[in-house]
């Protein structure tokens, strides 16, 4: 009963959400990287962060309070975003590594509603 009442709390707290990502066909490392998303809410009263690392210590933060690293689309109504990963930053990535996506509210409270592996292609011509 008690675990019945909690998850109902919880729903009404942070209702399911669902997140579509659009990647490019192949990441390659040192290349810049547009990450296209799309939450099923009105994100206007929300911050958007976005961790790109690996399992070595490379990591990359990113927030929509920079529009030239997260930039919501028209304003966030519809619920759309794009991740701008700028060229050179993942040069010393691993081959697989995490993206996590977190979104923020008003009240502070926070909610991680994408975590998931990229795999970089190696291609031995882009090498410097």
């Amino acid at each position: 009963m008690a675990n019945l009442r909690l998850k109902k709390i919880i729903e009404r707290m942070w209702p399911n959400m669902e997140i579509d990502i659009s990647l490019p066909n192949k990441l390659f490392r040192g290349n810049n990287i547009d990450i296209g998303c799309h939450l099923d809410i009105d994100l206007t009263d929300y911050i958007i962060r976005a961790e790109l690392f690996d399992r070595f210590g490379s990591s990359i933060l990113l927030s929509s309070e920079d529009d030239e690293q997260i930039e919501l689309i028209d304003d966030g109504e519809d619920g759309n975003f794009v991740i701008h990963i700028e060229k050179g930053t993942t040069e010393l990535f691993h081959l697989i590594s995490y993206l996590e996506i977190e979104i923020e509210d008003g009240d502070g409270k926070l909610q991680t509603v994408y975590f998931a592996p990229l795999r970089f292609e190696d291609n031995i011509y882009l090498r410097a």
